[in-house]
C-alpha cells in the first residue's frame, strides 16, 4: 500500500511539472493570429531559445506577413528577464529576437551576426510603427 502511494505521489509530481513546464501566450493574442501560426511560434522559440517556459504576448501579424510579438524568458538562474520584441518568418522558418546590449556589440558567431541582421530588417518590415 505505501509503495502505491509513494508511485501516485511521484506521478502526480512529475505529471505536473510537465503541465507547468510549457510556454504560454500570456495576453490571448493568439487568437488573433491563429492556432497553426500561434503551434510554429511557440515551437520555434522552445527550439531557438532554449526555454521550455517562455512567456509570449502581443501577436500579430506585420506589413509584411510576418509574425511579431514579445517574449519573456529565463535566465540561468531561473528568474525572467522581461519582455523583448521577436519576430518570425513563419514560412522559412525562422525566428529571431531583437538584440540588446551585448548582442549588438559583440555577436556570437557569424551566423549569429546574420541572423541579428535578419531579425533587424524582418522586425522593421513588419513590426515597427508606419
Amino acid at each position: 500500500m505505501r509503495l502505491r502511494k509513494t508511485a501516485l505521489a511521484a506521478l502526480l509530481i512529475l505529471s505536473g511539472a510537465s503541465a507547468a513546464g510549457s510556454q504560454t501566450v500570456v495576453d490571448g493574442s493568439e487568437a488573433g493570429v491563429g492556432a497553426e501560426a500561434t503551434r510554429t511560434a511557440l515551437s520555434l522559440i522552445e527550439r531557438q531559445m532554449r526555454d521550455p517556459e517562455a512567456k509570449v504576448a502581443g501577436l500579430r501579424i506585420g506589413r509584411a506577413g510576418a509574425l511579431c510579438g514579445t517574449v519573456d524568458l529565463r535566465n540561468r538562474m531561473g528568474a525572467y528577464t522581461g519582455s523583448r520584441p521577436f519576430v518570425a518568418d513563419l514560412s522559412e522558418p525562422f525566428l529571431g529576437r531583437l538584440p540588446e546590449g551585448p548582442e549588438l556589440r559583440s555577436p556570437g558567431s557569424v551566423g549569429a551576426f546574420r541572423a541579428m541582421e535578419r531579425a533587424k530588417a524582418l522586425f522593421e518590415a513588419n513590426c515597427t510603427a508606419g
